[in-house]
C-alpha cells in the first residue's frame, strides 16, 4: 500500500540528486575567524533566476502535490499537520527566507524519511516523527529540508542543465504517474523512468548531492539555534542514522538513500555544534502527543488499532505522571478508530488530569464527548464545550474545523455557514474552508454554491482542471442569485485562462 509514496520519496531525491549536476562550489570552506553561525553559503539572489523562478518552482511543486494528495499514504490529519506547521514556521521565521509559502505535511510510512518538493512543500514520514528522541531532533530534520528550499537547490541545479530541463522534469512527472498505478511493477517502472534518462550523470550527481547536503546541514544548524532549539538535535538524529546504517547495511534507513550521510558531513556537523554554546530546549507538550498519535494513525485497519491499543495499555500500566496521560490520549485515539465511543471519551477525560495544556487534548476531548453523547442535550453540551475550547485557541484551524464538524453533524448548516463567513482561523485561502462550506451548501440543496466552493477547494490545492469542472457545474446549476452567478462566471473565465496557460507550460 505504501509503494507509490515510497517511490515518490525517491523521486523527490531525484529532484535534488538526479535532476542535474553542478553547484561545484556550493559550500566553500569557512574562513578563519568567522562565527560558527557564519554559513559561508553562496549568495542567494541570482541563483537560477533566469531558469526557474520561485513562481515556476511553485507551479512544479503544485503539480507534484496533486499526485501526493491522491496517494493513500498522504496523511490528512489535522492534529499532525497543524503541529508540523507550527514547528516548521517557527524554524522558517529564522531561516532568512521570504520567497516561499511553506506547507508541511505527513506521509503514513514507518520508514525514517523526509523530503522537500519544489515550491516549499515539505513532507515528514510518521516513522521519523515516532523515532525522534526530542523535539530538537525532529526540528533538526525539518530545518535541513527547509534549508534545501531556502537555498533554492532545485533552481540552482537546473541552471547547470538548461538543455535537459524538459526531459528531466518530464521524467519526474511521468515517474509519479507510473507510481500511482500501484504494485511492484508500477514502482519499478517509476524508478526506471526516473533513473534511465540520467544514467550517464551519476557520479556528478553524487558530488552535487554531498555539497547540497553539507550546505543544508550548515544552514539548518544555524536555523535551529536561532529558533531556540538545541542545535545538537540534527547531529544527534543523523548520528543514530549513521549507526543504523553501519550495523544494518541491508536495511538502511530510507533517509540515507535520499540524503547521503558521509563521514565528512558528520565531522562538519560535529565541529559546528561543538563551537555553539549549549542550549537546553524543553519539548512542547504537543511533541509527545503527536508522537503517540502518529503511532495510531500509522495503522490502517481494525487489527492494527486493536493490537496498538493493547500495546499502549501495557505501557500505560508502567507509566506515571504526564507520560501516563500521553498514553491515555493514544488509547483514546485508538479506541475512537475502533468506534468504541464510550471508551474513547473515558480515556480522553483521563488524559486531561495531568494539567497538560494542549489544543490536541482539548480537540480530542470534545470530539469524543460528542461521539459518546446519547441525548440531544448531551450533544448540545458537547457543541458548547467545543466552542469554548476553540475560543481558548483562536488561531488554531483544527479547533475551528472541530467546532464546524459538530455543527454539521447537528444539521445546523445555516449557523455553520454564517460562522465561517464571518471570519475564523480558517481563511478563504484555505482549501479546508471551502470544503466545509461546500458540504453544508450540498446539505441545503444549493447546487451552485456547493460546486463553487468545491471548485475553489480544488483551486487552492492547485488542481486547476478539477476546479474548472466544478465551476462549470456551478454555472450550469444556475440556482444562485445574480451576485453569486456573476462571481461564478468571472472566476470560471479566470480559471480557464489559468488552465490554458498551465497546458502551454507542460
Amino acid at each position: 500500500m505504501q509503494k507509490s509514496l515510497r517511490t515518490l520519496t525517491a523521486l523527490a531525491a531525484c529532484v535534488f540528486t538526479v535532476l542535474t549536476p553542478a553547484l561545484a562550489a556550493a559550500a566553500p570552506a569557512a574562513t578563519q575567524g568567522s562565527s560558527v553561525l557564519d554559513l559561508n553559503l553562496p549568495a542567494l539572489g541570482s541563483a537560477g533566476s533566469e531558469t526557474l523562478s520561485p513562481a515556476d518552482e511553485y507551479r512544479l511543486g503544485t503539480q507534484l502535490m496533486t499526485r501526493v494528495r491522491a496517494d493513500p499514504t498522504y496523511l490528512n490529519d489535522p492534529e499532525i499537520s497543524e503541529y508540523l506547521g507550527r514547528l516548521g514556521y517557527q524554524l522558517v521565521s529564522h531561516a532568512h527566507t521570504s520567497t516561499y509559502n511553506f506547507e508541511f505535511f505527513a506521509i503514513r510510512d514507518e520508514t525514517l524519511n523526509a523530503f522537500a518538493l519544489p515550491g516549499g512543500y515539505i513532507a515528514m514520514h510518521t516513522g521519523t516523527i515516532i523515532a525522534a528522541q526530542s523535539e530538537s531532533e525532529l526540528a533538526g530534520v525539518l530545518a535541513h529540508e527547509i534549508s534545501h528550499v531556502a537555498q533554492r537547490h532545485i533552481a540552482r541545479m537546473i541552471e547547470g542543465q538548461r538543455s535537459n530541463l524538459a526531459i528531466t522534469l518530464g521524467s519526474v512527472l511521468l515517474a509519479i504517474l507510473a507510481a500511482r498505478a500501484g504494485g511492484s511493477s508500477g514502482g519499478n517502472a517509476a524508478a526506471a523512468i526516473a533513473m534511465g534518462s540520467q544514467a550517464a550523470m551519476i557520479q556528478s550527481q553524487l558530488n552535487y548531492s554531498q555539497n547540497a547536503e553539507r550546505e543544508a546541514d550548515r544552514m539548518g544548524i544555524a536555523t535551529l539555534y536561532s529558533a531556540g532549539f538545541d542545535p545538537h538535535g540534527m547531529e544527534d538524529f543523523f548520528s543514530r542514522l549513521q549507526s543504523t546504517n553501519r550495523y544494518y547495511r541491508s536495511a538502511a534507513p530510507a533517509y540515507l538513500s535520499t540524503h547521503p550521510l558521509t563521514t565528512e558531513r558528520m565531522a562538519d556537523m560535529e565541529n559546528r555544534t561543538r563551537q555553539i554554546p549549549a542550549r537546553m530546549h524543553v519539548d512542547s507538550p504537543d511533541f509527545k502527543l503527536v508522537q503517540v498519535r502518529a503511532r495510531v494513525v500509522q495503522e490502517t485497519n481494525w487489527d492494527g488499532w486493536t493490537k496498538l491499543s493493547q500495546e499502549l495499555t501495557r505501557e500505560r500500566a508502567k507509566a506515571s505522571g504526564r507520560e501516563a496521560c500521553v498514553l491515555d490520549y493514544g488509547i483514546s485515539v485508538a479506541q475512537g478508530f475502533l468506534k468504541n465511543a464510550d471508551a474513547a471519551y473515558a480515556y480522553a477525560q483521563k488524559a486531561m488530569t495531568c494539567g497538560i495544556r494542549s489544543p490536541i487534548l482539548e480537540r480530542n476531548l470534545t470530539r469524543t464527548e460528542f461521539n459518546a453523547a446519547k441525548t440531544p442535550q448531551q450533544k448540545t453540551a458537547a457543541l458548547s464545550d467545543a466552542r469554548a475550547a476553540m475560543n481558548r485557541y483562536p488561531l488554531s484551524g483544527m479547533m475551528t474545523s472541530n467546532y464546524v464538524d459538530i455543527l454539521y453533524s447537528l444539521g445546523r448548516h445555516e449557523e455553520l455557514i454564517n460562522f465561517l463567513r464571518n471570519g475564523t482561523a480558517l481563511s478563504e485561502g484555505s482549501s479546508t474552508y471551502h470544503a466545509l462550506l461546500a458540504r453544508s451548501y450540498e446539505a441545503l440543496g444549493k447546487k451552485s454554491l456547493q460546486y463553487m466552493h468545491t471548485g475553489e477547494m480544488y483551486a487552492q490545492r492547485g488542481q486547476t482542471e478539477a476546479a474548472v469542472y466544478q465551476y462549470d457545474l456551478a454555472q450550469k446549476a444556475n440556482d444562485g442569485d445574480f451576485y453569486v452567478m456573476s462571481e461564478i462566471d468571472a472566476r470560471l473565465r479566470e480559471l480557464r485562462r489559468q488552465f490554458a496557460d498551465e497546458q502551454k507550460d507542460r
